[in-house]
């Protein structure tokens, strides 16, 4: 599961021009990185994204004011707009991509379906196989030597300690 949060905004200085980076949290099961995106990044991603699904709303390039409360504003609206793309039932690419995110597998809904149509096959070697219950039809074996697995499998599944003669 991946979640985000975009806790901090700071105001970055480069080559006489100034910007807002957004600080991006990405959690990616139980690992967490950071990441600083610009607003034209965001944008960037959002005319990716509706190319191939519905978008939730995207908060404007023009705002009124770009003070302080402005900042806040867009910031919660950035946050919004991740949260509920990573909510849809088919996360996109480019999405992972910009929240640096790498080999996660992503599962619609829909696929869970095809899961029980396929046959599971194990591969590898069985361990032992019996061809009646070793409890109710214990192996007649003219064996002087002990059963281990035998009595293993009997005290672990049944708590029996009787021993098969």
């Amino acid at each position: 599961m991946i979640s985000v949060s975009i806790p901090n905004v700071r105001q970055i200085v480069h080559d006489d021009e100034k910007y807002t980076a957004y600080q991006v949290v990405v959690q990616v099961s139980g690992k967490t990185h950071v990441i600083e995106k610009r607003y034209r990044e965001f944008h960037s991603l959002h005319k990716q994204v509706k190319k191939s699904i519905e978008t939730p709303d995207f908060p404007p390039k023009k705002m009124r004011s770009l003070s302080m409360k402005g900042i806040e504003q867009r910031r919660q609206a950035l946050e919004t707009y991740l949260q509920e793309l990573l909510a849809k039932n088919n996360v996109p690419k480019s999405l992972l991509t910009f929240l640096k995110v790498k080999n996660f597998k992503t599962v619609s809904y829909d696929s869970l379906d095809e899961l029980g149509k396929e046959p599971q096959r194990s591969h590898h070697q069985p361990v032992m196989s019996c061809q009646s219950d070793a409890y109710l039809y214990p192996p007649s074996c003219n064996s002087s030597l002990p059963d281990s697995l035998d009595k293993g499998v009997r005290l672990g599944l049944y708590e029996d300690t009787v021993e098969v003669t």
